[in-house]
């Protein structure tokens, strides 16, 4: 059973959102830059679901850019937020969570109702400001680091990073992810030791990179940089040459 909360199309777009695939809304924020807000419906017990909305904030160069360094990126539908952050927590703090805050069920059209405008204030109360301060590479580069953006954020970090001539802060972020491949798992503990099953972790690569894919990456972003430290002109693409292994989906 699909969700209802294609009912919250109405209240959205009254609210100055417009309606994209699946549970994803956008608006203009300023040229180049779009806003997002996702409602995130989890299925919890039968015909309900729980919001984990969020909103982000979709730099089309950033994005862009992020993606011809990957080598190239599948289609899809759903826009791809380049940072964003749980509206919960800009409610009540970082340390927040929704629980049972926003729940949505396939009969309860009244609640459901109350649900969605409660979401769309905390979006044009707290999240739109939220989106406004952040329009900015400095600001987009400062959510990545602190890692308000997707799980693969590397493409995304030194993307916007080199659009400022930040190149040996782009380097750095590279050496820094590189040196965390191969690492060892964490050690066991003393009373866990002779135990007949103990898994603590492995050394799964960072950002669940394929080591082939993070060096073509790099590879490209290096040769970028070298040919144009102070940033890519407008419209810049790797050289055919150097269109190594594009690599997953994006995430």
């Amino acid at each position: 059973m699909a969700s209802p909360t294609i009912g919250a199309r109405s209240i959205l777009v009254a609210d100055g959102w417009r309606k994209r695939s699946g549970d994803c809304y956008t608006r203009r924020l300023v040229p180049g830059v779009l806003g997002l807000l996702a409602l995130r419906p989890v299925r919890g017990l039968p015909h309900q679901w729980r919001l984990e909305p969020y909103v982000g904030l979709v730099h089309e160069r950033v994005n862009g850019l992020a993606a011809a360094l990957r080598g190239g990126a599948q289609e899809s539908p759903y826009p791809q937020d380049t940072i964003r952050a749980p509206l919960v927590r800009l409610l009540d703090g970082p340390e927040a969570r929704e629980g049972d805050r926003w729940l949505v069920a396939a009969q309860a059209p009244g609640n459901n109702e109350r649900v969605f405008r409660e979401v769309a204030e905390a979006a044009r109360e707290v999240g739109l400001p939220w989106l406004h301060k952040r329009t900015g590479l400095d600001a987009i580069a400062y959510e990545l680091r602190d890692g308000n953006g997707p799980w693969r954020r590397t493409p995304y970090l030194t993307a916007a990073l080199w659009l400022q001539g930040e190149v040996d802060a782009a380097e750095a972020w590279l050496e820094e992810v590189t040196s965390q491949f191969g690492r060892p798992g964490p050690e066991i503990p003393e009373d866990l030791r002779g135990l007949r099953a103990t898994s603590l972790g492995t050394s799964a690569p960072p950002e669940g990179w394929p080591r082939q894919a993070f060096d073509a990456f790099a590879a490209r972003l290096r040769d970028g940089m070298a040919r144009h430290p102070g940033g890519p002109p407008d419209d810049w693409h790797p050289p055919p040459g150097n269109s190594l292994a594009s690599g997953p989906p994006r995430v």
